[in-house]
């Protein structure tokens, strides 16, 4: 119980000393399509991939959706390979701070 204390007392004195934390990698299977949207350099990549999905006007409303979770709607657009190659694109791109 006392390292988990202590792992939380030193996380929560990092956020307050203005540490700057990483966030996490881009993801197409966490990282939200709105995120995306709103991440230049992330859209630009799913555009290559995918030009026809942000190209659609009703994406606004997959906003919450990932593109992983929007891969049940769409199987014939984003196919598993589509996925891989933005995952590996997107591992290329700086890290958000």
């Amino acid at each position: 119980m006392r390292p988990i204390r202590t792992a939380l007392a030193v996380a929560l004195l990092m956020g307050v000393a203005g540490v700057a934390v990483a966030a996490p990698p881009l993801s197409t299977a966490t990282t939200t399509i709105g995120e995306i949207l709103d991440t230049p350099a992330a859209k630009a990549v799913v555009d290559r991939h995918l030009p026809s999905v942000f190209a659609n006007p009703q994406i606004r409303m997959a906003r919450p959706l990932t593109l992983k979770g929007l891969q049940r709607f769409a199987k014939n657009t984003v196919s598993d390979s589509d996925l891989a190659a933005i995952d590996k694109d997107f591992a290329a791109l700086p890290a958000k701070k």
